[in-house]
């Protein structure tokens, strides 16, 4: 039988809350030397991304974060045996202490700057004179504008709205500086879009960083709306990868 990792944390005597975990399993804590994981006992070799999974990992690692430091692993980690956890906690055990003080005391938090408007090239091409000027000589002009001249407005909107994106990503993360530990740029995946940022906030300090933000929310224009989220495991400020020289290890393709 295999064993389904949720994540790494400090070895401690800290009695765990009931948890039940992937296949309905129940969690428990698999240390080894100063260093432990929380694990369940897993019956399959590879973990798919299916909903009811997941939602028991995310459910397992919710709990936990409110506790414990996590380095929450990978969805889909098992490892074949108790021996085989055992031995990356010891062969990795000096980068994995060194990730966990780096998070000690902290949760992530997400935050998300959207354009609350139809159409931000739209928004942004009447607030720039330079794109308003091109888009007129395009358009206001008796022949129809040809392909290529198409092509370089659109051009020259993106490049305006990535600008804008980092100009707004940049003031933020500048306001939000002093209310957390460590702050992280994430790209962004729709048009409207402005700012996707990863906030390592200490979990005492969460209401701080709420405040943080509703002061930096009032000094934006009012087309731009806020959004934060959590508190989650600080999944964006863990750097290791332990799968690539274990092969007693599986994931499932994230």
């Amino acid at each position: 039988m295999g064993i389904y990792v949720y994540a790494i944390s400090r070895a401690a005597d800290d009695a765990l809350p009931p948890l039940q975990g992937i296949l309905d399993q129940p969690v428990y804590r698999l240390a080894s030397g100063p260093l432990a994981a929380f694990v369940s006992d897993c019956t399959l070799e590879i973990v798919r991304a299916e909903r009811k999974h997941i939602a028991a990992s995310q459910r397992v690692l919710q709990v936990l974060n409110a506790q414990f430091d996590l380095l929450p692993m990978a969805f889909g980690t098992v490892a074949q045996s108790a021996d085989a956890l055992s031995r990356l906690l010891e062969e990795y055990r000096d980068a994995l202490t060194a990730q966990l003080q780096r998070v000690a005391g902290a949760v992530e938090m997400g935050l998300r700057l959207n354009l609350d408007v139809t159409d931000p090239i739209a928004y942004l091409v009447e607030r720039t004179p330079e794109l308003r000027a091109a888009r007129d000589r395009l358009f206001h002009r008796h022949k129809q504008p040809s392909h290529d001249e198409r092509i370089r407005l659109g051009q020259l909107c993106d490049e305006a709205l990535r600008r804008y994106r980092e100009t707004q990503t940049t003031q933020m993360m500048a306001l939000l500086g002093p209310s957390c530990v460590g702050i992280a740029a994430l790209a962004v995946r729709e048009e409207n879009e402005v700012s996707s940022l990863a906030v390592l906030v200490q979990r005492d300090a969460i209401d701080r960083f709420e405040t943080a933000v509703n002061v930096a929310a009032a000094q934006l224009a009012d087309e731009l709306a806020v959004t934060i989220s959590g508190p989650w495991p600080p999944y964006n400020f863990v750097r290791l990868n332990l799968h690539e020289s274990l092969g007693e290890y599986h994931a499932a393709d994230r």
